[in-house]
């Protein structure tokens, strides 16, 4: 066992390395840039005139109203969307759920713990839950304590 081996890079850290040394050479690129005059633009013609803006289209009328007796899908005779139960429980799911992972190989190996120096989703969820949990009984007994002081002293 060597005394003064390497330890074994993480690869988080060699990822984060790799792309601060391309942002140092893109901000370096982007100095140079800087500091260089533009070319100059060539100048136009006096006769020449820029192109006028184009005409637009004349708007399309709007559509006839529907007739008053007529219903069509999910709005009412007088054109107000009506309340469609199994729509607003997807929304709500969908709103509860959050957003999707933008990738799915990186989520799974944060849930199974697979990087190293990370700790799994699991217990992440395990600390967030047991602070939650610890919270509510800590209000609880606090408002248990402030009635238990009112009733008392309102005899």
């Amino acid at each position: 066992m060597p005394i003064f081996a390497r330890k074994p890079e993480d690869a988080l850290a060699a990822q984060q390395k790799k792309l601060e040394a391309e942002l140092a050479r893109l901000q370096s690129q982007l100095g140079r840039l800087a500091s260089e005059p533009p070319p100059p633009i060539p100048p136009r013609p006096a006769d020449q005139r820029p192109n006028p803006a184009p005409f637009a289209p004349p708007l399309a009328p709007p559509p006839a109203p529907a007739e008053p007796g007529t219903v069509h899908g999910h709005f009412n005779e007088l054109g107000v969307r009506k309340w469609d139960l199994a729509a607003a429980w997807q929304k709500l799911t969908n709103h509860l759920q959050g957003p999707t992972g933008n990738n799915p190989r990186l989520t799974k190996m944060l849930a199974a713990g697979s990087i190293h120096g990370l700790r799994p989703l699991r217990h992440e969820k395990r600390v967030a839950r047991n602070r939650f949990i610890a919270l509510f009984v800590t209000l609880f007994l606090i408002l248990v304590g402030v009635a238990h002081v009112y009733l008392r002293n309102s005899r």
